[in-house]
């Protein structure tokens, strides 16, 4: 009986494994197609660009609406995001800040990313290596208190677009303050950097966005 219990349990054995096998082979493409982001929007592409490399210099801003109400006469809130680059160094500098006023009470945040560029054609890896971060407390235009600096070393790389024309530039997903959302331009891609007429459109449209604005336009 023992031998034979054997005999079946390796039996089954043989078969689990077979039918895993086949299931993994089957459902790998599922999960390598729906891995969210992809790994592309961390890297620049491989293969060599029409383009001439992206030299950046000087500053580009989001065009951002106030986040305030219409219905609230207590309630305020602006926020701005701008990127400063270098082209000798480069290097880049993001400049992050939120302001909410209710109640007499004005609620500072901001958040500051400071590192490397690198870029491909029109793609630019922004390599952010250390973030600082303050908030402050304002009445009648006096500090009434502060949380200091904290300063973090970073890891955090996003791919960005370039686009001469317009001069701007666009994340593939968005992201704000460090904070990154699940969509953006790479959603209306499918091929990674192809710089084709699905992507332009999506580009298009998300450079048209108001609220939750991702594109930074030269400025200065």
């Amino acid at each position: 009986m023992a031998a034979n219990d054997l005999i079946i349990k390796t039996f089954y054995s043989a078969i689990f494994l077979k039918v895993f096998r086949i299931l993994w082979i089957l459902l790998l493409p599922y999960f390598t197609l729906n891995c969210y982001p992809p790994s592309w929007v961390r890297e620049l592409p491989k293969t060599p660009q029409t383009s001439v490399d992206a030299e950046l210099q000087g500053s580009y801003e989001k065009r951002l609406p106030p986040y305030s109400p219409y219905t609230s006469v207590s309630y305020r809130e602006n926020h701005s995001e701008n990127l400063k680059f270098d082209k000798t160094t480069r290097s880049f500098r993001k400049h992050y800040e939120r302001e909410i006023e209710e109640k007499g009470l004005i609620h500072k945040f901001r958040v500051v990313g400071k590192g490397k560029y690198k870029s491909k054609g029109n793609w630019v890896l922004l390599q952010t290596e250390k973030i600082e971060s303050e908030e402050s407390v304002w009445k009648n235009g006096k500090q009434i208190s502060r949380t200091g600096v904290n300063t973090v070393a970073s890891s955090h790389k996003l791919l960005y677009h370039y686009d001469a024309s317009s001069d701007s530039l666009i994340p593939m997903l968005y992201e704000t303050g460090y904070r990154e959302k699940s969509f953006g331009v790479v959603d209306g891609t499918k091929t990674p950097y192809a710089e084709d007429e699905l992507f332009r459109l999506s580009r298009r449209n998300y450079t048209l966005k108001e609220y939750q604005g991702h594109a930074y336009f030269k400025s200065k």
